[in-house]
């Protein structure tokens, strides 16, 4: 190999590099997922939420639910007991998702799943944690749309 070769497969090893290197590191955390704000209801109008959106391994939609400022449910009025994690597609009835506690720094979190693509994810205060259908008022609402 002459200089010459050995010096433009330097130049081109240095040049792709860092492309490589970006490619590495990022690529498995950056995986397309996205953040969508969530807005307060008149319940909470200081709660604050976002909805981490990504493609699990199965192709479903994985969410990781997070408030932050959300008070007690029991300090609402009216006084609530629990605060649930609904998912609602388009055309179909909501699906409760869970009990999302609230800590005593009034932080919330919260992990589901859906096979939906598009859907309404809204958190509401309600009597029972157990709830077929939401009832009580919506604290945390945002529209979800994946690809």
């Amino acid at each position: 190999m002459t200089a010459t070769n050995s010096a433009l497969r330097g130049t081109t090893l240095a040049s792709v590099a860092p492309l490589v290197f970006c490619l590495a590191f990022f690529w498995p955390f950056g995986g397309g997922g996205r953040t969508v704000h969530m807005m307060a209801g008149n319940a909470t109008p200081a709660a604050q939420g976002t909805v981490q959106v990504n493609t699990g391994n199965n192709g479903n939609t994985t969410l990781d639910v997070k408030a932050h400022a959300l008070a007690p449910p029991s300090s609402l009025s009216p006084a609530e007991n629990a605060y649930v994690l609904w998912i609602q597609p388009p055309d179909h009835s909501p699906q409760n998702e869970g009990r999302i506690k609230v800590g005593s720094n009034e932080n919330a979190e919260l992990h589901a799943r859906t096979p939906f693509r598009r859907f309404q994810v809204f958190i509401t205060a309600e009597e029972n944690a157990k709830a077929r259908m939401p009832e009580g008022p919506k604290v945390l609402s945002a529209d979800v749309s994946r690809g």
